[in-house]
């Protein structure tokens, strides 16, 4: 039932089993460990992944404010170009750390946009524990992918190529809203035709909270799945985290 391949469902879909391994230390080291621990992983999968340390451009371009950022890395899947973060978190993720990421990606994308890039634009922000409500709010309505511990990734619910077994589904509404919750930048800051960049008007505070509890309900429904068969998604995270 598990996706295969290197496209950004199956990125997340393997991060999110990276974060159910238990880490085996706490502090600094376990932000290194955690971030080593993905780095491995990619280069395993295949993934063409750059890591960035601070002030180094992005496919290319340098932040369109000219300062000097930093993020884990750029992942190229196969349907998607990824901007990534990996934080090793195991309780609430700070507020700021998000907060800090999107302004990031935000000075990357103003200048990326100009070269009018292919394939999507995403930000994923991967931790070991868990997000707040208040932060998950926050990530939907700016189009980061987040990757928790305890809920199945929204762009792993939403792909057709998911099988359910003899569990339905969701539906094409269900699988629209989704993928909402992880849209590309392309999306999130549509081109006018003078070639400025927009940001649409904010979804209703209470639409933004139907959605996650889409995204709830369709998480618990896939854990009832996966623990039908007992043991098989646990020997996947390890084997990935060996």
């Amino acid at each position: 039932m598990l996706l295969a391949g290197r496209g950004f469902s199956s990125l997340c879909q393997d991060l999110f089993a990276l974060a159910q391994v238990p880490q085996e230390c706490r502090g600094p080291q376990a932000g290194w460990r955690w971030e080593s621990r993905i780095a491995d992983y990619l280069g395993r999968k295949g993934f063409p992944v750059e890591q960035m340390p601070g002030g180094v451009g992005v496919y290319g371009v340098m932040p369109a404010s000219g300062l000097r950022h930093q993020t884990d890395a750029v992942v190229d899947c196969t349907d998607a170009h990824v901007i990534g973060e990996w934080k090793a978190y195991q309780a609430q993720v700070p507020k700021n750390e998000v907060l800090r990421f999107k302004a990031t990606t935000d000075d990357i994308y103003d200048a990326l946009a100009e070269l009018r890039p292919r394939l999507p634009v995403l930000r994923l922000f991967g931790i070991a524990g868990d997000a707040s409500p208040e932060l998950r709010w926050y990530a939907a309505r700016h189009g980061i992918c987040l990757v928790e511990r305890t809920r199945w990734p929204a762009p792993v619910l939403a792909d057709t190529a998911l099988v359910w077994g003899d569990i339905e589904g969701p539906g094409l509404v269900d699988r629209n809203r989704l993928a909402w919750l992880s849209r590309p930048l392309q999306e999130v800051y549509p081109r006018l035709p003078d070639g400025d960049l927009r940001l649409p008007r904010p979804l209703a505070g209470s639409a933004v909270e139907a959605l996650l509890e889409v995204h709830d309900s369709w998480s618990d429904r896939l854990w009832d799945r996966v623990e039908e068969q007992v043991g098989s998604f646990e020997d996947y995270a390890e084997s990935l985290a060996a």
